[in-house]
């Protein structure tokens, strides 16, 4: 398979489980396209997939990058072309997952930063778009549950630990679920106000990412099955195979 598959969509929706059994089935390694996982630390409030969650699949641009370095989508494009090739090379397939659509933009289409290029919308590789969704009412549900998980599994300790050490650190600072408890550890608001604001810029963030991949990518998209995840997975195996054949 010669392809790229691309796994995008929400936060929260589902992807990283998706991309896991997709690179088991096409034998393939994954490229993040998360702009937040991309750093070192941040790991909870960025749901990350742990060591034990990739499962021994290859994963790249995941983890690598210091939070007092900034790494804008040019970088990306320029590193996640190279390692396009470089898996190619090994003769694995491509899966690229995130919810981060510029840096997916970036990476598979015409997209010149220097310019208002009129081949922004050419794809240079050969791509299937796959989108995980959910309808907008079970999504919050989700993307609350989400936050309180991410409370109880550490969030507030894992910001303590490294903001004093990263006051400037652009990532820290902008990133939905640092900002905010960065704010109630600065004394500006109550912990139960923070928890609350994270919900509702995630939620925001989700409605914006929608109006991005559906107005810049031809995706096709998936209704997730919660209560049986395994059959979201073979309808979007079934949706490639067909593509491919």
């Amino acid at each position: 398979m010669k392809k790229i598959i691309v796994i995008t969509g929400p936060t929260g929706v589902g992807k990283t489980k998706l991309s896991i059994e997709l690179a088991k089935k096409y034998d393939a390694e994954i490229i993040n396209a998360d702009s937040i996982q991309i750093y070192k630390d941040l790991n909870i409030g960025s749901a990350k997939p742990s060591i034990e969650e990739q499962e021994g699949i290859k994963h790249h641009l995941l983890d690598f990058k210091s939070i007092d370095k900034t790494y804008s989508a040019f970088n990306y494009q320029k590193d996640g072309r190279k390692i396009i090739k470089e898996i190619r090379k090994r003769s694995k397939n491509v899966i690229i997952v995130g919810g981060t659509g510029l840096y997916i933009k970036a990476l598979l289409y015409n997209y010149n930063f220097k310019e208002q290029s009129s081949k922004k919308d050419e794809l240079l590789y050969d791509a299937i778009f796959i989108g995980l969704t959910t309808d907008r009412k079970n999504l919050y549900n989700i993307i609350n549950n989400r936050v309180e998980q991410m409370i109880n599994n550490g969030l507030i300790e894992e910001v303590k630990s490294i903001y004093n050490k990263n006051k400037e650190s652009k990532a820290l600072n902008t990133a939905i679920g640092y900002k905010e408890i960065i704010k109630y550890l600065n004394g500006e608001i109550s912990l139960e106000e923070a928890i609350e604001l994270i919900k509702k810029n995630s939620r925001r963030y989700a409605k914006r990412q929608y109006t991005w991949f559906n107005n810049q990518m031809k995706i096709k998209w998936f209704d997730v099955n919660y209560k049986n995840f395994n059959e979201t997975i073979t309808k979007v195996k079934n949706y490639i195979d067909k593509v491919n054949n």
